[in-house]
């Protein structure tokens, strides 16, 4: 895309119109106009007679472009579908896979209108957050699909806590915290034909530059943004490129068989692990202290009389201040 390769080439230092349209093979009509419709997306390129021309601004934009300028990863990311507004991207996602969607793509929208959590409530999806899905076709079991959160979640933690400085913290088994207050939901579903699996669709919900009046008053108390936390907006862009990278490396340990390594990073990050906790499992309530989890990603509580409770799936309360 010639967009994609004008932001490349004036990325890092100014470079000439003649040195452009000879590396882009390009007329000059098409450098200008391309040069104009970039600026109308909101970055500043700056112009200087002698020295031509360089990128000063990116705007916060999660156009496939942007995303993909400077991806480093082998197929995650490689084809990205991006929607002003759709109701879910998990619901867009399944339209892909009956399209035969390749391994890696990704639906990716500015909003949902109708963006669901694990339990079914709904995901408020107003504009400045990242709501996509990543459709991935793994060679593993149909009852193994459920790690892939794990693996999500260890890769959203690494990319905003290693790479972007956000103490943020993982709570068993799909939200990402900050201080207690949720930032991001991950809501993985399986396509099969019977007991074959066909596809994995990971939808994953970041509040990151969303503005404080939009955050609707009742969750207001349990749920923060990126900018918030951050004291300052994040581009979305940048983090959504980290995450895929990320991504990628720990879902290739993941289908290799190497899954031990994805739980011990969950256990560094974990906000999880020494808190007393309240576990609903099969519409029971548990109560305990975590205490870890096994190497196949179950929740290990341990109860009040001193045993020991593996939980496969269920949802966790934090009681803990």
């Amino acid at each position: 895309m010639i967009r994609k390769d004008i932001l490349k080439s004036i990325e890092d230092e100014y470079v000439t119109e003649s040195e452009l349209l000879k590396k882009l093979d390009i007329t000059h009509e098409k450098l200008k106009q391309n040069i104009k419709n970039l600026k109308e997306t909101g970055y500043t390129i700056k112009f200087d007679e002698e020295k031509g021309y360089k990128l000063h601004e990116t705007p916060d934009t999660i156009e496939p472009f942007e995303i993909s300028r400077g991806l480093g990863t082998k197929y995650i990311g490689h084809n990205i579908h991006l929607y002003d507004e759709v109701k879910s991207t998990n619901d867009t996602a399944k339209k892909f896979v009956e399209g035969g969607a390749k391994n890696g793509t990704i639906i990716v929208a500015e909003k949902q209108t109708a963006g669901r959590t694990r339990k079914h409530d709904q995901w408020i999806s107003p504009e400045g957050g990242i709501y996509m899905t990543m459709i991935l076709r793994p060679d593993i079991d149909l009852t193994e699909a459920p790690r892939l959160t794990i693996v999500t979640g260890v890769a959203i933690a690494k990319a905003l806590h290693d790479e972007f400085n956000i103490d943020v913290g993982i709570k068993w088994p799909n939200d990402i915290l900050i201080d207690n207050k949720k930032i991001c939901g991950i809501l993985t579903e399986a396509v099969a034909d019977y007991d074959k699996l066909e596809a994995v669709l990971v939808g994953v919900g970041i509040d990151v530059n969303i503005k404080e009046e939009d955050i609707p008053k009742e969750i207001k108390d349990v749920a923060t943004t990126v900018k918030k936390e951050a004291d300052e907006p994040i581009n979305r862009a940048d983090i959504i490129r980290t995450f895929f990278q990320i991504f990628e490396e720990l879902y290739e340990e993941f289908v290799n068989g190497n899954f031990k390594y994805i739980v011990s990073e969950w256990r560094r990050l974990s906000s999880t692990t020494g808190n007393r906790v309240k576990v609903y499992k099969h519409g029971k309530a548990i109560y305990g202290d975590a205490v870890g989890i096994t190497n196949k990603g179950a929740l290990i509580v341990e109860l009040d009389d001193g045993s020991l409770e593996k939980i496969i799936s269920g949802e966790l309360i934090i009681l803990d201040d």
